[in-house]
């Protein structure tokens, strides 16, 4: 069908200037998009340094605190809590982390500075890594990345507008009523493929990391793979498009944010009363004892 209606259009006249002014476009929407990922790789970099930089004085205050073995004096206090502040406006901190840091600012308790001193090392050790990748050269997957990497704009706005355009040549080659099920069908799958065309999109041009990143990736693969589904037939169209809103509303829940009460760290004050109602059960099996010993 797309050699049908593409005769149709090469047929008629200004098709050239038009086929050209598309292109066009298409090439400036790739150097558009060149741009725009190289600015967000320097901005990433650069919210990286100042990160490491805001870190490195925590760092070295915590680490100097567990190799001695006196208190802190009120000066030294102070230069922890203002560090600690600082670190709050860390860009490439994680959010736990963050929550960490907020608890230590308002209880100093030596356990929990210990695990956000441990949370914040491993943190900045990540980012280190990642700043000096930037300064290595680019091996040869890399640098093939970076040129496919902005052709995920102009790919997308060229599929859909091939797929718009097929739409409505079918649409007129149909002899059918508009009020029937056959009519529907198209529509259908045009929605299904413009998901699939987005969910694509998202994969080619949206690397996550971490564990919610890559559960994201994989609901939008299989969002993506629910377009198989169209190489049966028109009448599959409708069971492809109600998998890929299972597995859209599916989604809310499998990367949904769980709240903070709920994901407590090691040595979190909620964990507490656990440790507590632990100690008791161990504690009372032995005063049994003793009593039953002093009898």
């Amino acid at each position: 069908m797309f050699p049908r209606w593409m005769e149709d259009l090469a047929s008629r006249p200004g098709a050239e200037t038009v086929l050209l002014g598309v292109l066009a476009l298409l090439l400036v929407i790739y150097i558009w998009s060149a741009t725009e990922v190289r600015r967000s790789h320097e901005r990433r970099m650069h919210r990286i340094r100042d990160t490491l930089y805001i870190s490195t004085t925590l760092l070295g205050q915590l680490t100097i605190h567990e190799n001695r073995k006196y208190e802190w004096s009120e000066n030294e206090h102070n230069e922890l809590l203002t560090a600690m502040l600082a670190c709050k406006s860390a860009a490439c901190l994680s959010s736990p982390l963050q929550d960490q840091i907020r608890d230590c600012i308002k209880d100093h308790d030596p356990a929990r500075l210990a695990l956000m001193h441990k949370a914040l090392e491993r943190e900045c050790t990540a980012l280190s890594d990642e700043l000096g990748q930037n300064t290595q050269d680019d091996h040869w997957g890399k640098a093939i990345w970076t040129i496919l990497r902005p052709a995920a704009e102009p790919a997308a706005l060229a599929a859909a507008w091939f797929l718009l355009a097929d739409l409505m040549f079918r649409q007129r080659l149909l002899d059918v009523s508009v009020e029937s099920w056959e009519n529907t069908l198209p529509w259908l799958r045009v929605v299904s493929l413009m998901i699939t065309i987005m969910y694509g999109y998202l994969l080619w041009a949206s690397p996550r990391r971490g564990t919610r990143g890559t559960v994201t990736r994989m609901l939008s693969l299989l969002i993506a793979l629910c377009s198989l589904l169209h190489l049966i037939g028109l009448e599959a169209a409708p069971y492809a498009l109600g998998l890929q809103l299972v597995l859209f509303i599916s989604g809310f829940r499998l990367t949904g944010t769980r709240p903070r009460s709920d994901r407590p760290y090691a040595g979190h004050a909620e964990l507490e009363p656990t440790k507590e109602l632990s100690t008791e059960i161990e504690v009372k099996p032995l005063r049994k004892s003793g009593a039953y010993t002093g009898e």
